[in-house]
């Protein structure tokens, strides 16, 4: 380590974004080195995620190979992109819907590192680094996220919908992990599933409104291609809970206090209601 700290920064700098490339936890790691590398891993990082979208490899197609969450996130993460994930093979193969059912914090509690104390503790720290890593890393950024909501009772069904307002670089790891765990953007207790759809735009607003419900491949509904190419859709749906449902220990300890309703903005599309309210002078 030595010799490596010898090196002028132009070639740490260099080494530092191979493994940005290659194996992204070891860049991560290097942080705890010393104060140099921790300050270069930190520029490398933010670098890699403020890249035009053309200097990415692969460049800014859109769909398939154009967007997928970070194999390391998904490996520390993936219970949160998609809920179906935190059942067990043996919950999947017994129960009849993969339905969270009124323990809404399960996904949190089933992460590979929740049951850890000590890991958790490093992982919930405010300043943990995976908070600041793009969901896209080493790819294009997701900077348009719609929260679709999809509420289903035997009096009826309805939707609601938000934008999140994404600064640069885009949807990362911290911002959608408090996405989660605002009360605004689920059912809270009520939530019966939540899945990430990347590759997804809302297209109309007035047509979700219609349907009642989300249809991921309606294409009067939904845009995708290259015109969705850094864009996806948090599809939440939720309902009335059993009444057996009883709360689980712990369970609070996972729901914050986030600042991050303040970023849920209504539609920004045009809005096209067609409803006839009456002739024009």
């Amino acid at each position: 380590m030595a010799n490596l700290l010898t090196l002028p920064n132009e070639i740490l700098i260099a080494i530092l974004e191979n493994l940005a490339a290659t194996h992204l936890q070891s860049l991560i790691t290097s942080q705890l080195t010393n104060r140099r590398l921790q300050a270069l891993a930190h520029d490398v990082i933010a670098n890699s995620q403020n890249m035009p979208v053309a200097r990415y490899e692969g460049g800014g197609g859109g769909g398939g190979d154009g967007t997928q969450i970070h194999p390391l996130l998904k490996s520390r993460f993936g219970e949160l992109f998609n809920t179906a994930e935190c059942f067990t093979t043996q919950e999947k193969q017994t129960l009849a819907y993969l339905t969270l059912d009124g323990d809404y914090t399960l996904p949190f509690r089933r992460l590979p590192w929740a049951h850890d104390e000590s890991l958790r503790r490093a992982y919930l720290r405010p300043e943990a680094s995976w908070r600041n890593i793009s969901l896209t890393f080493g790819r294009p950024p997701i900077t348009h996220l719609d929260v679709v909501k999809s509420y289903s009772a035997p009096e009826g069904d309805s939707v609601d919908y938000y934008q999140v307002d994404l600064p640069p670089p885009g949807l990362t790891m911290g911002v959608f992990y408090d996405v989660l765990l605002c009360d605004k953007a689920t059912y809270g207790r009520e939530t019966g599933s939540w899945e990430l759809i990347l590759g997804r735009r809302l297209r109309s607003y007035d047509v979700l409104s219609e349907y009642e419900c989300f249809i991921p491949d309606d294409m009067d509904l939904v845009d995708s291609g290259e015109e969705a190419a850094q864009a996806a859709v948090l599809y939440v749906r939720g309902g009335p809970v059993s009444h057996g449902c009883v709360s689980v220990d712990g369970e609070d300890s996972w729901v914050v206090s986030s600042q991050i309703k303040q970023r849920l903005l209504p539609w920004q599309g045009p809005i096209q209601n067609f409803i006839f309210t009456g002739y024009y002078d």
